[in-house]
């Protein structure tokens, strides 16, 4: 199997987690929710990083996989690097908030509030956005 295809299946994975985290909330599951957004944020960077690196990290902290994420652009997607930086350094909460839900949902029982749920899911979907934007970049200089 080739890198690219398997980049495609994680970020499909990612968009379907994604679903599934608004399904959840919806159902006032919320701590299912935000562990969902953070599995969505996750694969959807990995699948980035495979296509960039040929390689997915088997890291679990979102916020390492941004960084590793920010080291593959800086060099020849300076300014997409940057944006992506601004985001990590703006929703610095958000992330480590994300992150900490994934390490809570399956190592623990924690319970979520639906604001915390609604947290979860807008900063996934943000970030999920702004990857686009980077994988839309990345695919049309190679391209």
């Amino acid at each position: 199997m080739s890198s690219g295809i398997n980049a495609n299946i994680l970020r499909e994975r990612a968009i379907s987690m994604l679903e599934g985290a608004k399904w959840r909330f919806s159902r006032k599951e919320y701590d299912l929710a935000c562990f969902e957004a953070e599995q969505a944020a996750q694969l959807y960077v990995k699948s980035l990083l495979l296509r960039l690196c040929g390689v997915a990290p088997r890291a679990h902290r979102l916020s390492e996989l941004l960084g590793r994420l920010y080291s593959a652009l800086r060099e020849d997607f300076k300014d997409v690097a940057e944006e992506l930086a601004g985001f990590t350094s703006s929703s610095r909460r958000s992330v480590w908030f994300l992150e900490e839900s994934y390490y809570r949902g399956r190592y623990g029982y924690v319970e979520y509030s639906e604001e915390d749920g609604r947290e979860c899911i807008d900063t996934a979907e943000k970030l999920i956005d702004l990857l686009r934007r980077v994988e839309e970049i990345v695919s049309g200089s190679r391209g």
